[in-house]
């Protein structure tokens, strides 16, 4: 995805008060995420469309909103698979969709097309667009629509380099950071897909944030995840700043996975230079992923 995707992400398993409790989304988090932590179905079958480079599927279905029938997306090894903070975007994005029938949207940091191929079955009327700074991630997403009978929009490009001159109504942010060194260390990264969200993991989503009012309409939305393994007041204050309100809609929280765990006395100096912060909850160390929707003057 664009830049430093460090989505992170727990299972079909949250952890509330210590209490782990069973997410209410049926999807397939990508064993090298967090592999001490169950999934709700089982691994998908690698698609056998002949002459593709695609390994395996994703399938979301959020409950919650009452879904009756999931979204299945192709994945590759070389693009960011989708996450728990994928899905606690949606989330937020379609419970926004009640205030606001949006005709424009865009996925910024497409991925596979998840975000934007759920958008436009949802918003049939929209014109849908998406980005990623990776190519393979744009052609991915761009099949993805197609086999989901979708039109999307997908341009390569660094962050909103690919819509110059443009504005949207909801613009989705599924560009995450962690700060460095913990991103790599983590396990969370594909080989391909690149990091760089700086010291306090703060990088992108602080640029996304100050250029995002120029690519909204008037009341226009920008859905975004911040995770507190970055500097997660930082990008608070910068949106506050940014946008006329900013609202916190989704919050989940997650156990260290193992490697992470190997690194506690990393994450002990980090936390205590503010650069991130965990919890103890239950007889876990844990941390959150949150969703914030902003509106624009």
């Amino acid at each position: 995805m664009v830049h430093a995707l460090a989505h992170a992400l727990g299972g079909g398993r949250s952890v509330v008060g210590g209490v782990e409790q069973e997410a209410e989304v049926v999807y397939n988090p990508h064993p090298m995420i967090n592999p001490d932590v169950p999934a709700m179905a089982g691994p998908t079958a690698p698609t056998s469309e002949p002459g593709t480079r695609f390994s395996a599927e994703f399938s979301y279905q959020d409950k919650r909103l009452g879904d009756t029938d999931p979204v299945v997306v192709a994945t590759a090894p070389d693009v960011f698979r989708p996450t728990s903070t994928t899905v606690l975007l949606l989330r937020a994005a379609r419970k926004a969709l009640n205030e606001q029938r949006p005709r424009s949207v865009l996925d910024l940091g497409c991925g596979t097309g998840i975000v934007a191929i759920v958008l436009a079955k949802v918003l049939p009327d929209a014109v849908v667009c998406a980005s990623d700074l990776s190519a393979a991630a744009v052609a991915l997403a761009q099949h993805n629509g197609e086999r989901n009978g979708v039109a999307v929009q997908c341009r390569s490009g660094s962050l909103f380099d690919p819509w110059r001159g443009q504005r949207f109504d909801l613009i989705v942010d599924d560009v995450s950071g962690v700060t460095e060194p913990l991103d790599r260390l983590s396990g969370w990264y594909p080989p391909a897909v690149p990091g760089a969200a700086g010291p306090d993991g703060t990088r992108w989503v602080l640029e996304i944030l100050d250029q995002a009012p120029d690519f909204l309409t008037p009341g226009g939305q920008l859905v975004f995840p911040v995770l507190t393994l970055s500097r997660e007041q930082l990008v608070a204050e910068r949106a506050r700043s940014r946008f006329a309100a900013v609202e916190q809609v989704e919050e989940q929280w997650y156990p260290l996975n193992e490697q992470l765990l190997e690194c506690l006395p990393l994450l002990e100096q980090l936390t205590a230079a503010g650069r991130v912060r965990i919890e103890k909850r239950g007889s876990r160390w844990c941390w959150a992923t949150k969703v914030y929707v902003a509106r624009r003057h």
